[in-house]
């Protein structure tokens, strides 16, 4: 009996760390902390490909303007004060919509303070026009006294505003601090091929929302050429990736940059509308993540 006794309270307490790791993980996630921490990545990788000492201000600021972005939904609600009664089936940003509400203020807060504290070399009017689309992406914009429809409602627009920011982002910004020209052959040849790569991964979120986007009559790249074609294309801008790859990088970067293709290219052919949202969450997202880690230690 003591034994069992003992046996009960160590599967309680399993089942306990267990609940308490899934929440964590979950946290993450959803709260874009991860996704946000994969631009701060990227970051650091165009500094290692670049060869430029890394300036982790620069990496902090991306992350914190990533992680004010994409919470920048929920701080609208909550500043429109809308209170949306809750289900049971309602969703996990639904119910901490506050939260992330406060993370997103408090993390343009703090991007804001990095950004003068640390004498960024970022032309303002630059970063005007990203937080522009932005902001545009996800809120109405009132022209007029008529509401106009985010920019992510416009018909296939969407992936191309993700993959432009981000490789606006993450390769021109550590750049443009490093004071290079960003019209340089060698600038606009790591933002073409971060702008692929990003591409690559988008499609798979409009996969993703495939079902969704057709039920609010958002024409996206998958409503348009079907899902399997969209996969396809999704291959296609990896594969047009890796030739580019292959004729600016040598030796070990390109080696890394391949594998890290070749992963991506993986997570591509297993996904589908059915997939759960962590399997995009964590994968297509953590590619990206992935790709920065194969950079920074085949260039340490």
């Amino acid at each position: 009996m003591k034994e069992q006794s003992i046996d009960q309270e160590i599967n309680y307490k399993n089942k306990k760390a267990y609940s308490l790791l899934l929440k964590v993980l979950t946290g993450i996630l959803y709260s874009s902390i991860f996704i946000s921490f994969c631009a701060f990545a990227l970051t650091i990788e165009t500094y290692k490909l670049a060869r430029l000492p890394v300036s982790i201000p620069m990496a902090v600021f991306v992350f914190l303007a990533t992680l004010f972005t994409y919470n920048l939904s929920s701080v609208q609600s909550i500043l429109r004060r809308k209170k949306p009664a809750l289900q049971p089936d309602t969703t996990w940003w639904q119910r901490h919509k506050k939260k992330l509400a406060i993370v997103g203020l408090v993390s343009i807060a703090l991007a804001v303070a990095v950004y003068f504290y640390f004498d960024l070399r970022l032309n303002i009017w630059f970063v005007l026009h990203l937080a522009i689309i932005s902001i545009g992406y996800t809120i109405p914009i009132m022209y007029r006294k008529k509401s106009v429809q985010p920019l992510r409602r416009v018909p296939l627009l969407k992936v191309f505003l993700i993959a432009y920011v981000w490789a606006v982002v993450t390769a021109l910004f550590p750049l443009i601090d490093a004071d290079i020209y960003v019209l340089d052959l060698g600038a606009l040849q790591l933002f073409l091929r971060r702008f692929l790569f990003i591409l690559a991964l988008a499609l798979l979120f409009d996969i993703r929302d495939y079902t969704y986007d057709r039920h609010t009559n958002t024409l996206t790249v998958p409503g348009l050429i079907g899902v399997r074609y969209t996969k396809l294309l999704s291959l296609g801008l990896l594969l047009l990736y890796a030739v580019v790859v292959s004729i600016t990088e040598g030796g070990g970067i390109e080696t890394a940059l391949l594998l890290a293709t070749a992963a991506a290219a993986l997570v591509v052919i297993f996904s589908s509308e059915l997939k759960p949202r962590i399997y995009f969450l964590l994968l297509a997202d953590g590619a990206m993540l992935l790709h920065a880690a194969l950079v920074y230690f085949a260039r340490t």
